[in-house]
């Protein structure tokens, strides 16, 4: 994000990222609640969503299985969302894969996670489909065995209901762990000015910028392996389930960016890619690839959308990862 020094802006921690949010106004007054009314928008769904917290809501419903569970509103709509955009891409976005993730070794919140031990895998493809729902009820059956992880969704479908909710002060936009939602342009811009930067390690300074935009309207969600891994008894590992393998995904893909017009599917989709290289996109969507050797690949909406690019230099990195 290139900041305006007319632009108020926000920053502070939820969803295990760093969230900042910058807002096109006048009235700092103004500015001061909108922000305010953001991150109490955060940790709302973060309640809910959030599988590190034994009292948090999809907690309880993951530790309840053959049960009929009745949640929250905003649970019933993530969840629905992510069924859908299971369907969508065959099965590769799946919300069912935690057994998959604790097997692999993220079984605590990544801040404190540096060692553990992996465990073998019960594959279940396409376990996304077993997922019982009532709407008449609103409530939810999770067969044994399966347990849900929205992953980025939920940064995704938190960042776009805040825009939705700051437009009532002004164009705005979101930066959740690096992906970037954008509301209307700020007043005298083609839109908001962001980058997509260079894939970097958890213990490696951030990359350099990849491609710039001018955003509106539209999110760019970036999915990766390269920060979010950790040690295991086993080798290292990382937190991209191949859904057909139930194991860490291998390929020559390390972080995949997408831009889409909405938050939920750039999230979905980028993960995806990651895990199929070659995904057939919805029409209108954007893909920038960057592999484990350093070459980037930009497709024709993604090339289009690009205000400039720079070559990536793995070894010019300055700032802290996120």
């Amino acid at each position: 994000m290139e900041p305006h020094p007319d632009w108020p802006s926000y920053h502070f921690r939820a969803m295990g990222s760093a969230i900042g949010v910058w807002l096109d106004v006048d009235d700092e007054a103004g500015a001061r609640q909108a922000f305010a009314t953001v991150e109490g928008l955060f940790a709302e769904v973060e309640a809910a969503l959030s599988r590190f917290r034994p009292s948090n809501e999809l907690c309880r419903l993951n530790s309840r299985p053959g049960e009929w569970v009745p949640v929250s509103r905003t649970l019933w709509k993530v969840l629905e969302r992510a069924l859908d955009l299971a369907e969508m891409t065959g099965g590769l976005f799946d919300p069912t894969v935690l057994s998959a993730v604790r097997a692999a070794g993220y079984r605590d919140d990544f801040e404190t996670l540096h060692y553990t031990t992996r465990q073998p895998a019960d594959v279940l493809r396409g376990s996304w489909q077993t997922v019982r729902l009532d709407e008449g009820r609103r409530a939810v059956l999770l067969p044994d065995g399966i347990g849900l992880d929205f992953g980025g969704i939920g940064k995704g479908y938190t960042a776009a209901w805040a825009i939705n909710l700051l437009d009532v002060w002004g164009p705005a936009l979101v930066d959740a762990g690096g992906d970037l939602v954008a509301g209307r342009a700020p007043r005298g811009q083609a839109g908001w000015p962001v980058t997509v930067n260079a894939p970097s390690g958890r213990d490696e300074p951030p990359g350099g910028p990849l491609a710039f935009f001018w955003l509106a309207n539209h999110t760019v969600a970036t999915s990766g392996v390269d920060f979010r891994r950790w040690q295991t008894d086993a080798g290292e590992a990382h937190h991209i389930i191949d859904p057909r393998t139930g194991k860490p995904v291998e390929n020559d893909i390390r972080s995949a960016s997408v831009l889409a017009g909405d938050a939920t599917l750039a999230e979905a989709l980028a993960k995806a890619a990651l895990i199929e290289p070659g995904l057939p996109l919805p029409e209108g969507v954007g893909i920038l690839t960057v592999t484990h050797s350093g070459e980037t690949w930009l497709n024709e909406i993604m090339r289009g959308q690009a205000a400039w690019q720079k070559p990536l230099d793995l070894t010019e990195k300055a700032g802290e990862p996120e």
